[in-house]
């Protein structure tokens, strides 16, 4: 449309005819005409904000002992230098009686830096675990059960959410916010990336695609996995 108007308005330039070069255009640019003109214009200026915008969503089923006992999902939005992950899981399982967990987990990065994570979980209805990483003048504050501190850490580049869909090659130390510290990354004999924490139990990630299909939970008092759903 932009290059007819430029066409129109030559024409009728070089021949000095500025009464026909008006018509024309006034009759190409009806109600009809404007508001497709304006959408498009609109539509190139959204371009560049869309090819940078990414959504990625991945659900997983947890088993213990053959049983599912529970669901978890995470979520990715990326939009220009920021990224945000979110999860949320649930479970229900029994050992002497009837016991149901759910949590929910975030963090965002800028720039391929940590800048804010939370963790909630509540047992049986009450809560066990709320706490906030943020940071503050290139340093990191934790809030939990009211009060602050300061961790000796400037820079987090990946965390535990971040593993979900990104494996971990080349990387040998991820930040687990629940721990408040740097755990190891080993690579296991069958193609897992194990993450041991500081409590003993730990974690082993396993890929396909690029992104994490199965997770072994190895616990003092239990062992699970998390599987992705087709």
């Amino acid at each position: 449309m932009i290059a007819f108007l430029i066409y129109i308005f030559l024409k009728k330039y070089r021949t000095g005819s500025w009464t026909e070069t008006v018509l024309p255009i006034r009759k190409f640019l009806n109600a009809r005409f404007r508001i497709i003109f304006v959408g498009l214009i609109i539509l190139l200026l959204l371009i560049p904000v869309l090819s940078k915008t990414q959504n990625l969503r991945l659900n997983y089923k947890i088993i213990k002992g053959g049983d599912d006992i529970g669901w978890l999902r995470i979520e990715k939005n990326i939009t220009g230098n920021r990224s945000s992950l979110l999860l949320v899981s649930e479970i229900k399982t029994r050992m002497i009686f009837l016991i149901t967990v759910s949590a929910k987990e975030s963090s965002a990065f800028e720039n391929g830096k940590l800048v804010y994570s939370s963790q909630f979980r509540k047992t049986n209805g009450s809560t066990k675990l709320d706490k906030q990483t943020r940071l503050v003048a290139e340093k990191y504050e934790v809030l939990k059960n009211g009060e602050t501190e300061n961790l000796p850490i400037s820079f987090i580049s990946t965390n535990l959410l971040s593993l979900y869909f990104q494996e971990p090659v080349g990387i040998n130390l991820v930040y687990c916010d629940n721990h408040e510290s740097f755990a190891k990354i080993i690579k296991t004999d069958d193609g897992g990336y194990k993450v041991k924490f500081p409590d003993g139990n730990s974690n082993c990630f396993y890929y396909s695609g690029g992104v994490c299909s199965k997770i072994k939970i190895s616990h003092t008092f239990y062992s699970a996995e998390i599987i992705l759903k087709p």
